[in-house]
């Protein structure tokens, strides 16, 4: 099977892993892979050496710039005629938005994978008011829609009620040996970019209130973003600066997955299970993570904590009771190890992808190549 996947940026981040991850998976089974994005980026690299086709996609801009899109557009045709895909599969609102109709049966099918919806309660609302016109012209143009969680489903079927929609989870590769401390530490580690809608204020409103339980408790607080100077200037009027780092942008989190046991992300909207918590699982941290996307599984798992009420007091009450309980965090670190290596691994999350490729192709009467 030939598959070109497209996405707006080829920076670090959740949905960046997402595609590489598929992407390498599919690679080693013998699918031809394309793959369009910036270039030089992170994953243009990382996805030249695992033996995908990499397309520059220079003119793709994340915010709203009609002659920019134009362009992208234009660029995104000429690859889908040179590349020749059965699948076209597109990640983020932009790239769905600008490759939607540009390969259509009976030469192949477009698939998009919805991160978390850009409209609905949560989303800013200069998202909601540009995303919710796109989408009901973009989206009932696929010929298939991933979700990887399922909050997302009732409005995506709102939206394009006549197009196959299928959930798959988002995954991780998990090390054979986890890094996270087997004893557990008062210790907690925070790994998101420092935008909407990831809420770090939250995160040091709630520590104020775990320190006074746990006075030795400290939280490290890596990544970057427009969110950077709020956060600073939040933390030298805290009462919590002297237990939480804040490192910035962090090339290896080794070193602190090795001195945490706990993942923390207060949020406001995700899609599934974020890749940074799974990342985090996967080596024996404990997410603790608001009730946003598909959080709530961490509780039907019994391999985190789910916080179901808003603000910081019910966070930090989340931490407590684990810190207070450190046999509980043992149990739920078992348990997310056993989630991200054996419950639904990168094996299982390409194979449904396979699944959901070949039925969309079959419904249109389409042998892939």
């Amino acid at each position: 099977m030939r598959i070109l996947f497209a996405i707006t940026k080829g920076e670090v981040g959740g949905a960046q892993e997402h595609v590489r991850i598929l992407a390498r998976q599919l690679v080693g089974r013998g699918h031809s892979v394309g793959i369009v994005v910036t270039d030089p980026s992170p994953l243009a690299d990382s996805s030249r050496s695992f033996g995908a086709s990499v397309f520059g996609w220079p003119s793709v801009v994340g915010r709203v710039a009609p002659v920019a899109d134009l362009r992208a557009r234009r660029e995104l045709r000429r690859v889908v005629r040179q590349f020749e895909p059965d699948v076209f599969h597109l990640h983020s609102s932009k790239a769905g938005a600008v490759g939607a109709g540009l390969l259509t049966p009976p030469k192949g099918v477009t698939v998009f994978t919805c991160h978390h919806a850009p409209f609905g309660p949560g989303r800013l609302w200069r998202h909601r008011v540009v995303a919710r016109p796109v989408e009901h012209i973009a989206l009932p143009r696929m010929h298939g829609i991933i979700s990887d969680g399922v909050r997302d489903v009732p409005a995506l079927l709102r939206v394009a009620p006549q197009v196959p929609i299928q959930v798959i989870p988002n995954s991780v590769s998990a090390p054979d040996e986890a890094l996270s401390p087997a004893n557990p530490r008062p210790a907690a580690l925070w790994v998101a970019r420092l935008a909407h809608p990831k809420d770090p204020l939250l995160a040091v409103t709630a520590w104020e209130r775990v320190i006074e339980r746990h006075p030795e408790a400290t939280l490290v607080m890596c990544g970057a973003g427009p969110l950077g100077p709020a956060l600073d200037a939040r933390l030298m009027a805290s009462k919590a600066a002297a237990r939480i780092q804040r490192p910035g942008f962090v090339e290896s989190l080794d070193g602190l997955y090795a001195r945490s046991s706990l993942f923390v992300l207060p949020t406001r909207v995700e899609g599934g299970l974020t890749m940074a918590t799974l990342e985090a699982m996967s080596h024996g941290l404990v997410p603790v993570v608001s009730d946003a996307g598909d959080a709530f599984l961490l509780d039907n798992l019994n391999c985190g904590v789910w916080v179901s009420k808003r603000g910081a007091d019910a966070f930090a009450n989340a931490v407590i009771r684990l810190l207070d309980h450190p046999d509980r965090i043992r149990h739920l670190r078992t348990n997310a190890l056993r989630y991200v290596r054996s419950i639904w691994t990168v094996d299982d999350h390409c194979a449904e992808t396979e699944r959901f490729y070949e039925e969309v192709l079959d419904r249109h009467g389409i042998q892939p190549r």
